[in-house]
């Protein structure tokens, strides 16, 4: 604990720092729990950090780690396990202010050592530092290379982490009782960093070995710093314009209410799926058996009355399109946290809540009209991005790419048709354009209903949806989209030839490599089971154009 080193032990301890050939970190929160057996990730809950400083002296690449008898004592003798709380002390512990001062200055001196800083849930640790720390960490410096443990999880961090340690150790963390900070806690710390430690070595060689180590270094880790400080910054609310907002929401969704009562000849709960079906759907109005097939729930096998389900009856009678609207015009306070490991496309993606969803159905950028109180000539707009405002000093930027995945898919098919749209300025609309020439007829004449198949269909192709997904979409049946597929091949044969190759080179490898040179293996590509294949050959060609 560094706050009972006197004056000379921290300078021994700082030059310690300066000459270490690596750091194996780990948050320690309120309840003794650490990141590596625990899922708390709110700041006000980090007791403080502790750090495993490597020596010059040790082994930097330990050449196995298979030994079942791995104790503290087995670990490099001039090692060092060291504690810097984080926690701000109250106003009567002033005395304690300085050795949080030198916590402060012993992780700075860490960051600036250009040496691997080893971690689990390292945007966690990053985020923590960066909130405690605030303007004093300069993230922009690019002087520190932090190691963060990636993973590819479906349950606890925690067991992930024990899963990954037993796997290439033999071993399993140690477990502590106490949820004090006892040595013996300490102790099992320092045995699990070394842990940590053996297994990013062995991670390491087994990501230069596949040639993914220049990608994890240059792509993956310095995404961690960015995620971090987007995370520590705030997105501030015009609460007048929320307000405001809220009022004209609430009003038309009282007025939805009414209608939905209205049409359906009785009052119900809106927002209960078991009443709208059992009560009125499906139960009194009978509106599945006017439909050729729709879907069920997996579990019990009821009738869905998903957003799919209530499209797909809307023109059946006037219940669907008003419970549509009233589910669209709820709106909520979103809060999210970023992620770019667990998606395997390797795409950012934000979870509690999925906030880039919300504000793109929304209508984010665009202005939303709501016919007002039974008055249809009185219509009240309004645009969501309003409800959103930049930090004082601060301008939000709003970019996008255009058609990347179009463009992608053109350049990595060679299809001239395709690269022919983007050889000229973008002075019409390029689905409008592809629908055209899709379709062969003249731009002039293009309905949206073209446009939209053409888009939906080219994404159906990127995104490795299928027919099924795509009839949902356009609200045709499975057999016409297939044909609107087969179509479309046909037309653009070098994006055929395309997939081809991709699922060919994937069944005879196993796996498939984006152009950015990720890797993905695909198990199910040579299965027998046609659904498991088929949505293999199609996640093939989704990773490498967006991967």
């Amino acid at each position: 604990d560094v706050r009972n080193l006197g004056c000379e032990e921290k300078r021994e301890l700082l030059t310690t720092i300066n000459q270490a050939a690596a750091f194996v970190a780990t948050m320690i929160f309120q309840d003794g729990s650490s990141q590596l057996n625990s899922e708390q990730v709110l700041t006000s809950s980090v007791k403080g950090v502790v750090v495993l400083v490597k020596n010059q002296t040790g082994q930097p690449c330990p050449p196995s780690y298979s030994s079942t008898d791995c104790t503290w004592n087995a670990a490099n003798k001039n090692d060092k396990l060291i504690y810097l709380r984080l926690e701000w002390p109250s106003l009567w512990e002033q005395a304690q202010q300085a050795h949080e001062r030198f916590a402060g200055q012993v992780l700075f001196q860490m960051l600036r050592c250009k040496v691997p800083i080893i971690c689990f849930n390292a945007k966690d640790f990053l985020r923590t530092l960066l909130q405690v720390y605030g303007n004093e960490i300069s993230w922009k410096q690019g002087n520190y290379l932090i190691y963060a443990l990636i993973l590819e999880w479906t349950g606890k961090p925690a067991e992930a982490m024990n899963l990954l340690v037993i796997s290439v150790c033999d071993v399993p963390f140690c477990e502590s009782a106490s949820l004090i900070l006892s040595l013996s806690l300490y102790q099992n710390l320092g045995v699990n960093l070394q842990k940590l430690y053996n297994v990013m070595m062995d991670l390491a060689r087994d990501l230069q070995v596949q040639c993914l180590w220049q990608l994890f270094c240059t792509l993956e880790l310095p995404l961690l710093k960015i995620l971090a400080v987007m995370e520590t910054h705030k997105i501030h609310v015009n609460k007048h314009e929320l307000k405001k907002t809220s009022e004209i929401l609430g009003l038309r969704l009282k007025e939805l209410e009414q209608e939905a009562h209205q049409v359906a000849g009785e009052r119900f709960l809106v927002t209960s799926s078991s009443q709208l079906r059992e009560v009125v759907l499906f139960e009194k109005l009978k509106l599945h058996t006017l439909c050729e097939k729709v879907h069920r729930t997996e579990i019990q096998q009821l009738v869905s009355t998903s957003e799919v389900v209530l499209k797909q009856l809307q023109d059946l009678h006037p219940l669907p399109k008003i419970i549509l609207e009233y589910l669209d015009a709820l709106l909520g306070c979103l809060r999210c946290s970023l992620c770019s490991f667990s998606c395997v496309l390797g795409m950012l993606f934000t979870t509690s809540y999925g906030l880039q969803h919300s504000i793109f159905e929304l209508g984010f950028g665009t202005r939303v009209s709501i016919p007002f109180l039974g008055k249809q000539e009185e219509i009240i707009t309004f645009s969501p991005r309003t409800l959103f405002v930049s930090k004082k000093g601060y301008t939000f930027l709003a970019a996008d790419f255009s058609h990347i995945e179009l463009r992608i898919l053109a350049d990595l098919s060679s299809e001239p048709e395709l690269l022919k749209l983007f050889q000229v300025p973008e002075t019409t609309d390029i689905f409008s354009t592809l629908a055209s020439q899709w379709k062969g007829i003249p731009s002039d004449q293009v309905q949206h209903a073209d446009r939209e198949q053409a888009k939906r269909i080219v994404y159906s192709v990127v995104y490795g949806a299928g027919k099924e997904h795509l009839a949902d979409c356009l609200g045709i049946t499975p057999l016409q989209a297939s044909q609107f597929i087969e179509s479309f091949m046909q037309k653009y044969k070098k994006v055929h030839e395309f997939t081809k190759r991709t699922i060919e080179q994937c069944r005879n490898k196993g796996y498939v490599v984006s152009i950015m040179g990720r890797k993905r293996p695909l198990a199910n590509i040579n299965a027998q089971d046609y659904k498991l294949r088929t949505q293999a050959e199609r996640q093939a060609v989704n990773f490498v154009v967006q991967g």
